[in-house]
């Protein structure tokens, strides 16, 4: 009965609200599962921020790892070569140390190349150095005893007080015995350059450990720790048992860190690069703490619209529905009143969606036009090379790409101005338009260089291409009047052709721009084809 009479009571009281609060708590109820749904989310993400803050710093430490891989790997490829020398090889007086020195200055990772006997002395170095032996060294011993390449941990260099490393590699006789060891300094500027940039993208620190556990490097070092031995610090002894991985611990500085770890090979040294966990948890804490707010002001924007709706478009009409049905009731009715209808206005659709074709025209034409001369953009010339990329193989067709540069445009532009130079690219737009066929497609990659692709149908001619080209040169090369003043501009064109040139359409392009610097180095106005450059001309830029 008391159960009855509470519901009874329940009831009583709703129907004492009014629509409009009845409404409003309908919506508060609807809206409480989304506004729930964004807090789970926001705190998933904050889950989420800090699992990708343990993943960032494991991948930006082997990244490091990989850096000091690939550097001791061209260390020994060096080595391996420089053992082929006759002369360093037998150690030749003064040539010996003018080779070695020269491939110091080659390899930007070096301190230096010396060439030692078997019983540790030097016989020659790219330093200069006075006599030294190095018997004493266990990767030296390492070397003889392997008869293969070695390399050192970690030592700190006597005149430049800074961590390297030393890599060995024994030169061997006709009867396989040690007649020489060749040794090489390779240097931390690699990962000094490293680390600042490492440091800039987490927001963390880079350290660098060597297998006792002393500090060789850290950026950034307020503390000025670098130097001192950590092995007893917590943190380190964890890294210190495991090859790679990610510890969540107080860092160096007391401050809980999320810490990212790799060995670098040979070494046993070990990168760490770590990130204050409370600076990812103030960032999600931030993002939570603004997403509650939006969603609280969207759910007080939301009841308030639908209060103020509901007093203009519903009550309002309610109120005017009961006045008149009391008007109805009552002596004073009129039945000859008029009723106004709504006033329907259907154009204002069809004018909107004018308004918004009007709007894709003009956005595609400032996304993909070069405003100047009309012409492809760099922008719209990238898509379109995705797309001949993407075509079916069945569907593609050969094409020869020209690249093209204008010669004597910077001085145009220094002597009378970009204005006048501006006015001379839109002629020559005009002109490279008019030199390509319907359906070849023609660019501005920028500045005063520019592209142009042609579609060559089976049994298409080289003379053709030829030919094109030089109407282009000639074309540009005709006197132009800008602003009032006679203008001489020329340009050199580079050609490559796809796939004959290369299968891969962006070693294709590549080609022609290699093409193109060989027809700028050889003189004005030239065309070069890729296909006429030397081994030398055609290596990488």
């Amino acid at each position: 009965m008391k159960g009855t009479r509470i519901f009874r009571r329940a009831q009583t009281l709703w129907a004492r609200v009014g629509l409009r609060a009845r409404l409003e708590a309908f919506i508060l109820l609807a809206l409480l599962p989304m506004v729930g749904l964004v807090v789970v989310l926001l705190l998933q993400e904050r889950n989420q921020d800090i699992e990708r803050a343990r993943d960032a710093t494991r991948l930006l430490a082997d990244r490091g790892a990989q850096q000091q891989a690939q550097i001791v790997q061209q260390a020994r490829s060096v080595l391996q070569l420089l053992t082929l020398v006759p002369d360093i090889r037998e150690a030749s007086p003064g040539r010996c140390a003018t080779m070695l020195k020269q491939a110091t200055d080659l390899y930007p990772w070096s301190t230096g190349f010396g060439v030692f006997n078997p019983d540790g002395n030097l016989l020659c170095s790219s330093n200069r150095s006075r006599p030294m032996n190095v018997a004493d060294r266990d990767y030296f011993r390492e070397a003889l005893a392997t008869r293969g390449f070695t390399v050192s941990n970690f030592l700190i260099g006597q005149n430049s007080k800074q961590p390297r490393v030393v890599a060995a590699l024994p030169i061997l006789g006709d009867d396989g015995s040690v007649i020489r060891v060749l040794l090489a300094g390779v240097d931390l500027n690699w990962l000094a350059e490293l680390s600042v940039e490492i440091a800039h993208e987490s927001g963390g620190t880079v350290s660098l450990f060597d297998s006792e556990g002393t500090i060789l490097a850290r950026v950034p070092d307020p503390q000025g720790i670098v130097g001192r031995s950590m092995a007893d610090h917590p943190m380190v002894r964890k890294i210190m048992e495991e090859e790679a991985g990610i510890i969540e611990d107080d860092g160096l500085d007391g401050i809980p860190r999320i810490s990212g770890f790799s060995t670098l090979e040979e070494t046993g040294a070990k990168i760490v690069v770590a990130v204050a966990r409370d600076d990812i948890l103030a960032a999600t804490d931030r993002n939570l703490l603004l997403g509650t707010g939006v969603m609280t002001g969207v759910v007080l924007l939301i009841v308030g619209g639908v209060w103020v709706l509901m007093e203009v478009m519903v009550l309002r009409g309610l109120r005017d529905l009961k006045a008149s049905a009391a008007f109805l009731s009552s002596d004073l009715f009129d039945p000859y009143a008029p009723c106004t209808p709504v006033p329907v206005h259907p154009s204002e659709i069809g004018q909107v969606a004018h308004a918004m074709r009007a709007m894709g025209r003009t956005l595609s034409t400032i996304a993909f036009e070069d405003r100047l001369t009309g012409l492809a953009n760099r922008r719209f010339f990238e898509a379109h090379v995705e797309r001949l990329k993407e075509q079916p193989a069945e569907d593609q067709s050969a094409i020869a790409i020209l690249y093209i540069d204008l010669d004597g445009f910077k001085p145009v532009n220094d002597q009378h101005g970009h204005h006048t130079g501006d006015a001379a690219l839109k002629q020559i737009g005009t002109r490279l338009a008019h030199c390509v066929r319907h359906g070849d497609f023609a660019a501005r990659l920028g500045g005063d260089e520019f592209a142009v692709l042609l579609s060559l149908p089976d049994g298409q001619p080289e003379r053709y291409i030829r030919d094109v080209a030089r109407r282009i040169i000639d074309s540009v090369s005709a006197p132009i009047i800008a602003d009032g003043l006679d203008v001489q501009i020329g340009c050199s064109i580079g050609i490559a052709l796809w796939p004959s040139d290369a299968e891969d359409l962006a070693l294709a392009l590549q080609n022609a721009d290699q093409a193109l610097y060989a027809a700028k180095r050889s003189g004005r106005g030239r065309v070069v084809a890729y296909s006429e450059l030397s081994a030398t001309d055609a290596l990488p830029i």
